[in-house]
């Protein structure tokens, strides 16, 4: 009989026959075969030691792994929906490809997780630590971050579209994806980056909307260059150069964390754009300067 026990106390939580075949295998897989009995009985998980399982592509939808420890666990392409994971350690686990959409991690020890591909849109991460979480690639539309560390993290590729980053710690947090191709695309129309450093302070800011009091980037940025009040995403040109409104962009992707009102005060992502802003600016003025001295 293989037995699930509780990390602190040692209790049987789970005990279940194991098939011939899976008896011989290695206690990884073992422990992974009993985790999967006991999510298909609805078992309660609560606390579990489930350190180095081997959950790879395991149906774990709306299981309850609150304080689990799943430290070093494969859990590459599991779907982990709706999974209340609160407390859990999951400290160098693989998380590659994971559905985890609407699950529970507050709180979640989530260090040097890999969680590339992941999905984690609305996600619950509040207060969890992602420090050196590999995030590439990860969809985080509508998650929940707020006071979640994110030092160390790689976000490239990532999609954080509406997220709530209030709190989190982005020190050394890989953003390059983000501010490279938002600077590059705003030097396309450096006449308006005032305007747009304006709005960003004035809390002007809409993520979601080319039009209005309070627009998107590219909506922002067309305002300031005088096109019409009912643009709608048409690329801006200037001097040859073309700026393409992309909804899927990186850029704008980070612009939709921004709502009326959220200021960079108030607002991480609305802080980081502010200083890219001011990046750009500072580029624009060295360029024009040499093109004087020329």
């Amino acid at each position: 009989m293989f037995q699930i026990k509780s990390r602190i106390t040692s209790k049987v939580l789970f005990e279940c026959e194991l098939d011939a075949e899976v008896a011989v295998q290695s206690y990884r897989f073992r422990l992974g075969f009993a985790v999967r009995k006991a999510v298909s009985t609805d078992a309660n998980l609560t606390g579990a030691n489930l350190a180095d399982a081997n959950l790879t592509g395991a149906n774990l939808t709306d299981a309850n792994l609150t304080d689990a420890n799943l430290a070093g666990a494969n859990l590459t392409g599991a779907n982990l929906a709706r999974a209340n994971l609160t407390g859990a350690n999951l400290a160098d686990a693989n998380l590659t490809g994971a559905n985890l959409a609407g699950a529970n991690l507050a709180g979640a020890n989530l260090t040097r997780a890999n969680l590339a591909r992941a999905n984690l849109a609305d996600a619950n991460l509040t207060g969890a630590n992602l420090a050196r979480a590999n995030l590439t690639g990860a969809n985080l539309t509508d998650a929940n971050l707020t006071d979640a560390n994110l030092a160390g993290a790689n976000l490239t590729g990532a999609n954080l579209a509406d997220a709530n980053l209030t709190g989190a710690n982005l020190a050394d947090a890989n953003l390059a994806h983000f501010r490279s191709d938002m600077i590059a695309e705003i030097l396309k129309l450096p006449d308006e980056l005032e305007a747009l450093r304006t709005a960003i302070i004035g809390g002007l800011i809409d993520g979601s909307s080319y039009s209005g009091d309070c627009a998107c980037l590219a909506g922002t940025l067309a305002k300031a260059r005088g096109l019409p009040a009912g643009y709608s995403g048409e690329s801006i040109v200037f001097n040859g150069m073309q700026f393409i409104a992309d909804s899927s962009s990186p850029r704008e992707r980070w612009f939709m964390m921004i709502k009326p009102g959220d200021t960079p005060d108030t607002n991480q992502a609305s802080r980081l754009a502010l200083e890219w802003v001011n990046e750009a600016i500072a580029i624009r003025d060295i360029i024009r300067k040499s093109a004087v001295v020329l």
